[in-house]
C-alpha cells in the first residue's frame, strides 16, 4: 500500500500550487491574498523587464522572512543613475496561517457578524452554544441565533447545524458557533482559507489526536496528491464533513486506479 506523508499531502494541497520549489514560498492571486492580512512587504531590486520575472527572488526573501506566501503588488525604476533595466519589485508576504481579511461589506444581525462557513471553520470559537425551539423558516433562526450571540458578547456567529428535534411540533436543535474577534486560528489545519473553501485538511499531528465520525473511500485514477485531497475535499463536504484527513492511498493491481480513505470530521 502506498502512504502520503503529511509533508506531501500538505505543500500540494496548500492553494493547488505546484511543488517546484520545497523550500521557497509559494505565490498567490490577486483574490486568493485580498482574503488575508500580510505579515509585511517587502522588495527586491534587479534586473526585472517585467514584475514576474522577480518571482524567485521575491520568493527566497519571502521564504527567509519565515512567510509561506507573497503576492506582487507593484514595480517601479530605481533613482536616477541606475541602469534602464533594473527596477524594484514590492509584494506582500504571507504566514501560513495568516489571519483572513475583515470584510466591510460582513454581514450583521443584531449588531453581530454573521460568517461565513470557510470562515468559520477556520476560526476557533470561544464557546458553542446549543439551543431548540419551533421556527417557520432560516431567517427566524438566523435572528434567534443572532440575539443569543450578543447576549454572549460574540462579535460573530456561525450556524453549525440545524436539525429536527421533534418531527411532531417541528422543533428543531440549533448548535452556533461564537467567536471572539481576535479569535485564533485552528492549529490543526493544513490549508490555508480562501474563498468558497468549504472544508479543511487537519494536519498529520491533529490526526493522532482527533477522532473521526466516519471513514469514507473512493477510487479514481489521480496525477498528483493535489488531486487526491481536492477529490477528497469534494467527498468530505457531500458528507457533511467539516475537516478530512487522507488517510492512506492504495495502487490497486493493475495501477490505473487508486483507492483513497478518508477520515471525516465535525
Amino acid at each position: 500500500m502506498k502512504r502520503f506523508t503529511k509533508t506531501s499531502i500538505a505543500l500540494a494541497v496548500l492553494l493547488s500550487l505546484p511543488v517546484a520549489n520545497l523550500y521557497a514560498a509559494q505565490p498567490l492571486t490577486a483574490k486568493e491574498s485580498s482574503l488575508l492580512v500580510p505579515l509585511k512587504e517587502i522588495s527586491v531590486t534587479g534586473s526585472y523587464l517585467q514584475a514576474d520575472n522577480a518571482a524567485d527572488d521575491i520568493s527566497r526573501a519571502a521564504d527567509e522572512a519565515g512567510a509561506k506566501y507573497y503576492h506582487i503588488t507593484a514595480m517601479e525604476s530605481p533613482a536616477n543613475g541606475t541602469s534602464s533595466d533594473r527596477a524594484i519589485v514590492y509584494a506582500n508576504i504571507y504566514q501560513s496561517n495568516a489571519p483572513i481579511a475583515v470584510q466591510k461589506d460582513e454581514t450583521t444581525y443584531n449588531g453581530v457578524v454573521s460568517y461565513e462557513r470557510s470562515k468559520a471553520l477556520y476560526y476557533l470559537p470561544f464557546e458553542i452554544v446549543k439551543f431548540k425551539g419551533n421556527y417557520n423558516n432560516t431567517s427566524e433562526i438566523t435572528q434567534a441565533a443572532s440575539k443569543l450571540a450578543a447576549e454572549k458578547n460574540a462579535y460573530a456567529f456561525y450556524i453549525d447545524s440545524i436539525s429536527s428535534a421533534d418531527i411532531n411540533n417541528q422543533a428543531e436543535d440549533i448548535e452556533v458557533s461564537l467567536y471572539k474577534q481576535e479569535a485564533p486560528v485552528r492549529n490543526y489545519i493544513v490549508t490555508t482559507a480562501i474563498e468558497g473553501q468549504d472544508a479543511y485538511e487537519i494536519s498529520s499531528e491533529a490526526f493522532k489526536h482527533m477522532t473521526p465520525y466516519n471513514t469514507i473511500s473512493f477510487h479514481g485514477v489521480f496525477n498528483n496528491t493535489a488531486d487526491i485531497s481536492a477529490a477528497a475535499q469534494k467527498h468530505a463536504i457531500a458528507n457533511g464533513a467539516h475537516f478530512y484527513y487522507v488517510k492512506e492511498v492504495s495502487t490497486n493491481a493493475a495501477s490505473t486506479a487508486q483507492t483513497v480513505f478518508v477520515n471525516l470530521y465535525k
